[in-house]
């Protein structure tokens, strides 16, 4: 039997690849139906780059959230490029980004398929690990997860270069040419995420598991085109950012960050193993995860993995797939929250699903001949597939919308403060229930300080929202002081000063709400209500020139933004420039035409 599927596998090539990608499209077809959730509605629908047509650049000019002012250690400009293109195509229609991420996955399954016939040399070996990758819950999240494209991205690109790799080292001519096309594909990888940095510590461990007779000058020679790669990753990332990473001293290791490194490989490891609780506002606590068997467990494998290379070497790589891709994901100076996500298992689980299924189909029935493949076996294998498909179609609804998506998450991680934080803001600002908003927010703070990693962004944001709670109540003075206590946490970032500006201006104190204005100006230049009403302050005072520098600001990041054309206009008029703002006017009318 096992060997006729493998010969009806040959005889139909193609065959393989369409059942995997349908597989595939029917166990995910339900993401189509979800909309816009959590991250989706900043990254793509408030965001300028994204909106404006004439702002692309300024994807690969800063970091994942400069749009809003935010300076972080994650450079993406690929996945806002995607985006950008996407609502060109389609508009804000959260159905298309969905099937873009989905094309991708099915792509991406297809590639592990190919991998695993070059390295197995087995079809039906590799279809069984391909499609247990696809079938893995652990990857919902990720697919799911309009705001977790640059996981399936760079996947996808990665796997990619792997196997333009593996071409080229099989190849008895032009590697060169073949290791520059690896090389490229890798350098698409890097710039849809980070975690890509890997690929080259996976191509040493293939060398080093998977001994050629090339000397070892040669794959010097050969490595070049990824060192070249990493390099002009590195220069474009600096050159953008302003710096490489914001964590310092990344030389220096600790044991703490030994500690916490081995806790959060445990954590993994559990979670490929028992996909019970799916949840992205997972929280990690260190104590606990140590004194579990799981770390223990997953170094053991790891270490036994190095122990038997010798007698299995191409096991021994497929296992050390797993934590070589991880790696990056174990540096907890790395991470911002959660600490332990889904979507960091997507590509890792790659190639331990293809070892899994290499050693339960071929290396198992050599270990023990008695052993009935048919009969045992690949039933076995594909009852967990049948599982963890099960398990995949029913928690793609989880992600359905924001409401369900907190709803469903809260009762997995009940202490995650990021998820009492979005509890909080719910309760307020869609059902005006102050009360219960004002306990959430005090929760939030309060699991915070007793989290593993505390947040200086929940903080922030329970501060915030006690803040406007209090002003609601007519609790002047202590607005102002969570307004200020939330400058104190982050004075770099934006809504705070929005608030204190906001207090100011109806009071007609417009000095004062223009100070705070331009401080959040400063923080976001992208933040139009602050450009509009620094704007206006300024007109309030007298100081029509600067005035006219904010509205056009803000006109110029959203062309839309009717009223500031109009503001703008007028304050032209009061510097006496009527041909000025006869201009602007006709700008507005111009693209209202659009």
């Amino acid at each position: 039997m096992f060997t006729r599927m493998d010969a009806l596998l040959k005889k139909y090539p193609f065959a393989a690849a369409g059942m995997l990608v349908l597989i595939t499209g029917a166990v995910y077809a339900g993401s189509l139906a979800n909309g816009f959730v959590y991250d989706d509605d900043a990254q793509v629908l408030e965001n300028a780059f994204v909106q404006n047509p004439r702002l692309w650049s300024r994807i690969f000019t800063g970091s994942v959230w400069s749009f809003w002012g935010l300076h972080t250690n994650f450079y993406r400009p690929l996945q806002f490029l995607c985006y950008w293109v996407m609502f060109r195509l389609a508009g804000p229609n959260p159905a298309a980004f969905h099937l873009f991420q989905l094309l991708l996955y099915a792509a991406s399954v297809v590639l592990v398929y190919l991998l695993g016939r070059r390295l197995l040399e087995d079809r039906l070996v590799a279809f069984l690990g391909a499609l247990l990758w696809a079938m893995h819950p652990l990857h919902v999240e990720a697919v799911a997860w309009i705001s977790a494209l640059p996981d399936v991205a760079y996947g996808f690109f990665y796997l990619l270069a792997l196997l333009l790799f593996l071409r080229a080292e099989k190849a008895a001519n032009g590697r060169w040419r073949g290791h520059t096309l690896a090389a490229l594909a890798f350098f698409g990888a890097l710039l849809f995420k980070e975690m890509a940095l890997s690929f080259p510590l996976l191509l040493l461990a293939y060398w080093f598991f998977l001994p050629t007779r090339e000397s070892r000058l040669s794959r010097a020679v050969h490595f070049i085109p990824y060192v070249l790669a990493v390099g002009a990753y590195v220069t474009i990332r600096a050159a953008a950012l302003g710096y490489f990473s914001l964590a310092a001293y990344l030389g220096k290791i600790t044991p703490r960050l030994v500690e916490t490194s081995l806790g959060l490989l445990g954590e993994h490891g559990r979670l490929f193993i028992w996909p019970a609780e799916l949840n992205t506002f997972r929280t990690f606590e260190l104590e606990p995860s140590l004194r579990s068997p799981w770390p223990w467990l997953t170094l053991f494998v790891v270490l036994g993995t190095l122990w038997v290379r010798k007698r299995e070497p191409l096991l021994s790589f497929l296992l050390l797939w797993w934590p070589v891709v991880l790696l990056p994901c174990l540096d907890i100076r790395q991470l911002s929250s959660p600490l332990v996500a889904d979507r960091f298992s997507y590509l890792p689980s790659a190639g331990l699903c293809l070892g899994i299924s290499f050693l339960l189909l071929s290396r198992l029935p050599q270990w023990v001949p008695r052993l009935r493949l048919a009969t045992l076996v690949i039933p076995g294998l594909v009852l967990v597939m049948i599982l963890w498909g099960v398990k995949t179609v029913r928690t793609i609804p989880n992600w359905r919308d924001d409401e369900v998506l907190t709803s469903y998450s809260l009762q997995q991680s009940p202490h995650a403060a990021l998820l009492h934080i979005a509890q909080a803001q719910t309760l307020q600002f869609r059902y005006g229930e102050l009360d219960a908003a004002a306990r959430e927010f005090e929760t939030a703070l309060r699991l915070n300080a007793a989290s593993h990693q505390p947040l200086a962004s929940v903080i922030y944001d329970a501060y915030l929202g006690l803040g406007v709670i209090a002003q609601q109540r007519g609790r002047t003075a202590e607005a102002l002081s969570y307004y200020q206590k939330a400058v104190q946490v982050l004075p770099r970032r934006g809504p705070a000063y929005d608030f204190l500006g906001s207090f100011y201006f109806p009071r007609e104190d417009y000095a004062k709400a223009a100070e705070y204005f331009a401080q959040a100006v400063h923080a976001n230049p992208y933040d139009l209500g602050a450009r509009f009403y620094l704007g206006t302050c300024w007109m309030k005072l007298g100081r029509h020139r600067e005035a006219v520098e904010q509205f056009r600001a803000a006109r110029e990041v959203d062309p839309t933004y009717w009223q500031a054309y109009e503001a703008e206009a007028r304050a032209l008029e009061a510097l006496g420039d009527p041909s000025g703002a006869a201009q602007v006017r006709s700008l507005a009318r111009g693209e209202q035409r659009r």
